[in-house]
């Protein structure tokens, strides 16, 4: 069985994986734009247009490389439960099923478990618990050894131009630029895995859509709360707490009218030294001025130390620390669509049309009303950052979603004989979580016992 992984980021990282798990003598080629050094889309030559509103996701959350935005985020392994929608469609219904099924032995791959509880905290939010993967151990790529996998020919700077089809709604090859020359290469099973947006550029170009125009939805986020005090909130804590490297973290979440939010912590936003940190280990950016700020504040420099390597906890400086709201943007006209204009590669680049709508204003004023609720029964001392929250602040979290239609999880395996798209943008919804690792544990599944129904 010779199979396509095109894109070296999470989701191709954790798909070989799973692959070689399941059939070890697999032949795998890996098609990836980058290497090792991983760079955002300016970077590595791409281009999108914004035609409206603001929109940082593309410019600020997308990357590529050998391991793509894990190596630069990681972010939270979170998953789906019943808990997460009011009204989940039969696709979400069959997410929720196989998360609750396979989360452990996903999570387990990762050498870490997540038994914390989801409480309900109120008659409108719940917390969910997550893990937040280490900073040193976080690249997927690295973590999966793939480039030690001896069953898999790695091909860099390989730009792939678009897909061709075959008989009954099958892929027959894969175009590709490597060194300026276009290639073509043919394979018997195919994983779309090159990000939401590069893989709708892909199938928009192969004309594999169903219209020109591909719609897509993402979070938006605003910093609503400053809290002076201890980061308990009735029962619950929502300090940060160390397992091993790795962080867990707390959330409320909550819904509006078929929309998720959710309310989460964020410390030390006027601490320089962790501002610093956060530059080495997500940007891996140093610069020599970073020791002369640790100097200048060595009393919240060891409190820090002090938290994180004794007490195994977030450091919160002054005792001050935020609660910011995201929420899905119930608007439904932004899409994406091939550009006119050409990017480094000489392929179309990408038009981007996001509308923030009246309706966003909505659940954020229900996101607001809720958490103050739990904070004035609770005994919470808080200010208010804005009377009115500005939806018009969209800030780099980056989980599109929506770009499918998908009726349920047969049709997702089976909208292409010989191919799965694996990206945010298969799901309908991102709830109230990074959704990222909500789909993980649906690749195990089809792996594990749909893969190749369709091939010959």
């Amino acid at each position: 069985m010779r199979i396509a992984v095109i894109g070296a980021g999470t989701y191709g990282s954790y798909v070989i994986d799973s692959l070689l798990t399941k059939y070890p003598q697999a032949d795998i080629t890996l098609f990836d734009v980058g290497q090792r050094g991983v760079k955002n889309e300016q970077e590595i030559g791409y281009y999108t247009a914004l035609k409206q509103a603001m929109y940082k996701g593309l410019s600020d959350g997308r990357y590529f490389g050998f391991g793509g935005a894990s190596d630069k985020w990681g972010g939270q392994l979170l998953t789906f439960t019943e808990n997460d929608f009011a009204h989940p469609d039969a696709f979400m219904q069959d997410v929720i099923r196989v998360d609750k099924a396979r989360k452990d032995e996903m999570l387990a791959k990762f050498k870490i478990e997540n038994k914390y509880p989801e409480h309900r905290i109120s008659d409108k939010l719940f917390t969910k618990t997550g893990v937040w993967l280490s900073a040193f151990h976080r690249n997927f790529f690295n973590w999966f050894k793939i480039h030690k996998r001896k069953q898999v020919h790695i091909l860099t700077h390989a730009r792939v131009v678009k897909l061709v089809a075959g008989n009954k709604n099958s892929i027959k090859e894969v175009i590709y630029l490597q060194d300026g020359k276009e290639q073509a290469a043919s394979f018997d099973y195919y994983f779309l895995t090159a990000g939401a947006f590069e893989s709708a550029r892909i199938l928009l170009s192969s004309g594999m859509m169903k219209d020109s125009k591909v719609y897509f939805s993402d979070h938006l986020s605003t910093k609503v709360f400053k809290i002076k005090g201890k980061t308990m909130i009735k029962d619950e804590d929502f300090i940060f707490r160390m397992r091993g490297t790795s962080l867990i973290t707390k959330r409320m979440i909550g819904e509006q009218n078929d929309c998720s939010y959710y309310i989460h912590p964020v410390f030390n936003l006027r601490f320089p030294f962790f501002e610093c940190m956060k530059e080495v280990l997500f940007k891996h950016h140093f610069e020599w001025k970073y020791i002369w700020i640790a100097l200048k504040d060595i009393p919240h420099c060891l409190g820090f130390a002090w938290a994180v390597l004794a007490q195994r906890k977030m450091y919160v400086m002054n005792n001050e620390w935020y609660l910011y709201i995201d929420a899905e943007n119930p608007a439904k006209d932004c899409y994406i669509t091939l550009s006119d204009h050409k990017d480094a590669f000489g392929l179309p680049g990408l038009d981007v049309y996001y509308h923030i709508g009246d309706k966003a204003q909505d659940v954020y004023d229900d996101a607001k009303h809720a958490a103050q609720k739990v904070l004035d029964d609770a005994g919470v001392t808080y200010e208010v950052l804005a009377d009115k929250i500005d939806v018009q602040t969209c800030e780099d979290i980056y989980h599109p979603y929506g770009m499918f239609d998908f009726r349920d999880m047969n049709d997702y395996f089976s909208r292409w004989a010989n191919m799965l798209v694996v990206t945010t943008g298969c799901l309908p919804r991102s709830g109230g979580i990074n959704p990222t690792a909500s789909l993980l544990p649906v690749v195990d599944e089809f792996i594990e016992s749909h893969a190749f129904a369709g091939t010959n």
